[in-house]
């Protein structure tokens, strides 16, 4: 799927739009977080790829939360 497009002014910057049909297609939405890698003359656009340590490495006492109470284990469930 493809389309073609003008550049737009966002500011002091320069924007493109995501048409409707391939952000759905793509499951991105407004404020979604995605990645832009220049390749020669081609722009292009990736979900960013989250690592697991990238994301422990972001866990601090002030925001790690306490152990959560769910209730008794049910059915083959062990705790």
């Amino acid at each position: 799927m493809g389309a073609r497009m003008r550049i737009g002014k966002w500011g002091r910057s320069l924007a493109v739009r995501i048409p409707k049909a391939i952000a759905q297609r793509w499951g991105v939405s407004e404020g979604s977080g995605i990645e832009m890698k220049l390749r020669g003359d081609q722009v292009i656009l990736c979900k960013p790829a989250y690592k697991l340590t990238d994301l422990l490495a972001g866990v601090t006492a002030e925001n790690l939360h306490p152990e959560q109470d769910v209730g008794d284990s049910r059915g083959r469930e062990q705790w």
